[in-house]
This record gives C-alpha cells, structure tokens and sequence, in this order.
C-alpha cells in the first residue's frame, strides 16, 4: 500500500482482490464491520466506508441485519461489446488499430467502444465484467498501467495487449516486426553508403518497448556490415537536451550523415528544427522514421519510414481475443520500409564544415 494511501481503501482493494480472483465467491459473506476493524487495526467507522466503497461499485450487497455478500453477476448478461483502450484516441501519431478492430468486431457479431486511458481507469472491474466481452489495451506506459493490468488478468477478463510486452503479465500481445524495422531502416542508409548512423528516441528510456526493439535491429544491422553506432543509448537524456544548435554542432563534431528516429512525428519536428538552422547540413542529412502516418508523406521533405500494418494487427487482436485457446502469446505482422526524399546518398563532411 503507497505511504500516503488513506486505510479504507487499503481494505477495499483486498476485498476486491479476492472477489476478483475468486477467493471470494458470489453471495458469500464477507467479514463484519467489527471483524474487519480488528483484522486491520482500524476504527469501523474506517471499514465501514470500504464496505460502503465496495457496494457504490457494485461488488457487494447489503442484507439488514444479515451482513455484506458479495454480488453475483446477472445472469441475463450477455455482453457483446469489445473495448478498445487508447492513451489518446485523437493522437495523430497513433496508426488507426480502431478501424481493424471494429471490422475484425463487426465481422464476429460484436460492437466495438473505444475509449481513452483516464476514463478507462474509472471504471469497476464488475463494470468491465458485465459490460465488455473482452479489452484490447494499447498502453502509453506497461510500468504505470502494470497494476491496473494485473487485476484485469486477475479478474479472469479477456485481454490483449497492443505494441509493447511485458512477459511478467502473462498477456497476450499483437505487435508489428519491429526488430526487423529497425534492421530495413538502418541497411536502407547502409546501401547509401552511410556509416555514421545515429539512433534516436525522445524518451531517455526505452525499456520496454516497441522502440526498444528498434534499436536492437539497429544494432545488429551496424553489427552486420561491421559498424559502430555513434553514440550509446545512454546518451540520449543528452540528446534530448539539445537545442538546434547544439544538434547542428554535435552531428558535425562527430560526421553523422543520417540517423534513424523512434517514430515519424519526432523525425519530422527533428527534420523541421535542423533545416531552419542550417540549411545546408540539412541537404546532406538522411532521416528515416516509423509509422507511415499521413504527415509523413506530406512534409517536406517527405519521410522514408517504416510502415506497421496497424489495421491488421487491431484485427488479429480481436482474433486473438475471441480464441482463448489460442496459445501464442506474441503475434508480429510484418512491416516494410517506403523509401521517400529525406534519404539519400551519403554525403561526407568537408573540411570547412
């Protein structure tokens, strides 16, 4: 329990753990006020209010003079929705996993709600048990929603999980091939010649992530035509750091000619930023991000990127999801690199530079 966590709810969250996994089963009596606040050195006026809390949620009724039962779901329920979690629904980064899930949904008999992260956290667990057939959670952060996670695996609901893993979880995860990403983005640069390929991510940790694997396709791509990167992933709290100019002095000082990038929205404010300051480092510079999102065929000059199959892996989510004995629990879809204007030949620094 977090030090600064109020004692009721310390009882709440105990009590709703153990009807989530089954410890306590449907019309069972919980404990009594009185019980309760000698069990966890509390007044009862302390675990009254998690009994209160506890029937506001739906997971236990009160009997007059009977005591506390746990809620017995309704058996008229048949839910025939799918919920699809988002961090940022309207994100313009974020591909479109929605329309594959809702065709995948619509094709098997079932509607599709999405909704975003906060508005998902406010709901019970025995709201996402009566309501939904099962959730595809694409998640911003796996360590902040880890928790949140758990008890929805513990509470026996459906659940896959989009983009990044955490083998911890025991869930399932639909993921494109971004191991190989990495590899076709940084053998694209190799073919044109390029040696001083940098990587780069705004996040100053990458772990766990899709970016992650990224870099490790990064790796064994330089690896492979005897390359050293030029700086180590350690280095990128520095990076994220640097103004214009200092990104300007450090891809001089050390002769990078292009640099592959988490994502297309952080390779397009990075190209916008280098081609306002200097030009003419810009013309030579080659840049490839990840995603294929619509600004990056419309920027100028129009990104070369790797593009994830994002409708298709929404609908092997919902495959997955509807087949729980399906046993594998990490499926990749392919990706491919398009080839655009802001990669090109390599370049090399002048003396002048």
């Amino acid at each position: 329990m977090p030090k600064n966590e109020p004692r009721y709810l310390k009882i709440y969250h105990d009590l709703q753990q153990q009807i989530a996994n089954g410890q306590l089963q449907p019309d069972e009596q919980l404990p009594t006020e009185l019980q309760l606040a000698k069990t966890y050195a509390v007044s009862r006026i302390t675990s009254k209010r998690a009994l209160t809390e506890l029937e506001s949620h739906g997971l236990i009724y009160r009997q007059q003079g009977s005591g506390s039962f746990v809620q017995r779901l309704p058996q008229t329920q048949t839910a025939q929705q799918l919920l699809l979690v988002l961090p940022f629904p309207t994100d313009a980064g974020l591909g479109d996993y929605a329309s594959g899930v809702s065709q995948a949904a619509t094709a098997r008999g079932y509607q599709t709600m999405t909704m975003d992260t906060e508005n998902f956290n406010q709901l019970s667990l025995r709201d996402l048990q009566t309501q939904y057939a099962g959730i595809i959670y694409l998640t911003q952060n796996l360590y902040a929603d880890a928790e949140r996670l758990y008890q929805l695996k513990l509470a026996h609901l459906p659940i896959v999980l989009l983009d990044k893993q955490f083998p911890e979880l025991g869930l399932p995860v639909v993921a494109a091939d971004n191991f190989t990403g990495g590899q076709l983005a940084t053998e694209h640069l190799i073919q044109l010649q390029h040696t001083q390929i940098l990587f780069y991510a705004q996040a100053e940790s990458v772990l766990p992530s899709s970016v992650y694997d990224r870099y490790f396709g990064y790796l064994t791509a330089l690896h492979a035509a005897k390359l050293t990167p030029p700086a180590p992933l350690a280095q990128l709290a520095d990076l994220n750091q640097f103004t214009p100019g200092q990104w300007v002095r450090y891809l001089k000082d050390h002769a990078i000619t292009s640099i592959v990038v988490e994502n297309d929205l952080t390779a397009i404010k990075l190209m916008n930023a280098l081609r306002d300051t200097d030009p003419a480092l810009f013309q030579r510079l080659s840049i490839v991000g990840f995603d294929n999102i619509q600004a990056a065929s419309l920027t100028y000059p129009a990104l070369t990127t790797v593009a994830q199959d994002f409708q298709g892996m929404g609908a092997k989510a919902v495959d997955r999801l509807l087949q729980p004995t399906t046993t594998d629990m990490l499926i990749k879809l392919p990706v491919t690199l398009i080839p655009r204007d802001s990669t090109k030949p390599m370049v090399p620094y002048s003396k002048e530079d």
